[in-house]
């Protein structure tokens, strides 16, 4: 089979590689569609801590297949088409007990810890499998769009810690495809307006086709004053930060109302990550300041309800499909900023 592999710094190869056949109670998936993540560009790079020793990994965690063979005592079926939600635990520390296996003492994830779906084929182990990673779709949906109940299920869980409700006013910070989700799950939520700051125009204009009310520049009075036309003269009733730029968490705290709801999904650089923040504001407002990480099962699944639903148009997120032989191109794409979601269909 074919795959894209990390062989250090910069370098990702399309290698030729013996088709895996599953052992007892895994599954071998036909990859689909796998899109570019902002990780997997970070991996690409040789920026990413699970990549360091350039071993020879296939990245990729976004992913949608057929299962094509299984070993004995399998709990996915020959035919089945389905989203693989990527992160697992070893269900038995606290996190695992809790249901937070993003948060597992020793967390494990396809395309990061584990081989990706940039191949032709994907084994997964019996571990995985046995763990409900596999999520069943039906024919007629498109496996581009349903790669991405990734990305939207990380969306998820941060939007519902800011437990946005009807009438709520919503400022998310930063209009790629995670900034975009957000705007929506704002929507589906009840908000009543979202104020979107991004720096670039096009993506403005993507916001505003996305259901925010309005879409501003990094001006900092010019969010102010969109706010105070919103009605939220005191201020946001939740601010998301889904961009990773240290300035922008620190405005956070000041653009939330009393009572507000501050989520910083987007991890900052290793060497920008201090960030110098008034904390009276979160004294004296009463805000409540969340960080959330990856997604669960439990969100994979809302996720993926959402965009076979149709409630959410993840497809037209994707702004172009290569095959596995024009990767290299798919990721100068993808990391030229030219394109929201870049997909590859191996």
């Amino acid at each position: 089979m074919k795959a894209l592999v990390y062989r250090g710094r910069g370098s990702l190869v399309l290698e030729e590689q013996p088709q895996p056949h599953p052992g007892k109670g895994e599954a071998l998936l036909r990859v689909d569609a796998c899109s570019i993540c902002g990780t997997d560009l970070r991996i690409a790079a040789g920026d990413h801590r699970s990549y360091a020793d350039g071993s020879g990994r296939i990245p990729g965690h976004e992913i949608a297949g057929t299962v094509v063979e299984v070993g004995d005592g399998a709990s996915a079926g020959i035919g089945d088409r389905v989203f693989v939600a990527p992160n697992y635990g070893c269900g038995r520390c606290r996190a695992c007990r809790r249901g937070q296996v993003n948060l597992c003492d020793k967390p494990r994830a396809i395309g990061i810890t584990e081989d990706g779906g940039f191949a032709e084929y994907l084994l997964l182990q019996r571990d995985f499998v046995d763990q409900g990673n596999l999520l069943c779709f039906g024919d007629g949906v498109d496996p581009g769009a349903v790669a991405l109940a990734e990305p939207l299920a990380c969306a998820l869980r941060g939007s519902r810690a800011c437990h946005i409700g009807e009438g709520d006013v919503v400022v998310v910070y930063g209009a790629g495809p995670i900034g975009l989700f957000h705007i929506a799950l704002a929507r589906l939520a009840g908000a009543r307006a979202v104020v979107v700051c991004e720096p670039n125009v096009d993506r403005r204009q993507r916001a505003l086709a996305w259901g925010a009310t309005s879409a501003h520049d990094a001006s900092f009075d010019e969010l102010q004053a969109a706010l105070e036309g919103a009605g939220a003269t005191r201020g946001a009733d939740v601010v998301v930060v889904a961009a990773p730029v240290p300035i922008a968490q620190r405005q956070a705290l000041e653009l939330a109302g009393p009572g507000g709801r501050v989520n910083f999904f987007a991890g900052l650089p290793r060497e920008r990550s201090r960030v110098e923040l008034d904390s009276n504001l979160i004294h004296y407002k009463e805000l409540v300041v969340t960080g959330t990480t990856a997604s669960t099962n439990e969100e994979c699944h809302a996720a993926l309800d959402l965009i076979v639903d149709g409630r959410l148009d993840a497809g037209s997120l994707i702004d172009a499909r290569f095959d596995l032989a024009s990767a290299q191109d798919a990721f100068g794409l993808a990391a030229s900023g030219r394109a929201l979601k870049v997909v590859i269909e191996p």
